[in-house]
């Protein structure tokens, strides 16, 4: 059976700054959801104990049931990157990064291809969408996400 599990930010990477300026990484927690109507969704924990963590709901992601070629467990939200083309272009858009999305309508995963410049963090749906029934995660690296690494999306440049 497929372990079901969720996760959520707690705090968003440099929601908060150090003394000296520099921003705090975010805060990310896994477990089941309850999730809310508003901007805030709570993950909750029952082992070692029972634990509720009060996390904003745009960063909720479910896990894949998938690992990457690292054994990192690959969520909803992740930024991959494939080993065969990590950087190769349809000759109007050059493609970098891989996004996990869910899509309801065929209720699957799927990796959505970002096309720079036109990447954005919302918006995965300017991009195509290849499901995961072949998927090989042997041959992917888990790079970030969309909420702490944005600008990975950003990385392709327009052909010229």
């Amino acid at each position: 059976m497929r372990e079901i599990l969720f996760r959520g930010q707690t705090r968003r990477k440099g929601e908060k700054v150090r003394m000296d300026g520099t921003p705090v990484e975010s805060n990310w927690v896994y477990g089941g959801v309850l999730q809310g109507t508003g901007d805030h969704s709570i993950i909750y924990q029952t082992k070692p104990d029972i634990e509720k963590k009060v996390v904003y709901t745009d960063t909720l992601g479910q896990f894949t049931g998938l690992t990457d070629k690292n054994g990192t467990k690959i969520f909803e939200g992740d930024i991959l990157q494939g080993d065969e083309y990590p950087y190769c272009s349809d000759g109007n858009y050059n493609y970098y990064a891989e996004v996990v999305c869910f899509d309801d309508g065929c209720c699957g995963f799927g990796l959505c291809t970002h096309k720079n410049p036109k990447s954005a963090v919302r918006g995965i749906s300017d991009g195509y969408c290849e499901w995961f029934e072949n998927f090989d995660s042997n041959n992917w690296s888990v790079i970030g996400n969309i909420h702490d690494n944005p600008e990975l999306l950003e990385l392709g440049k327009e052909n010229t």
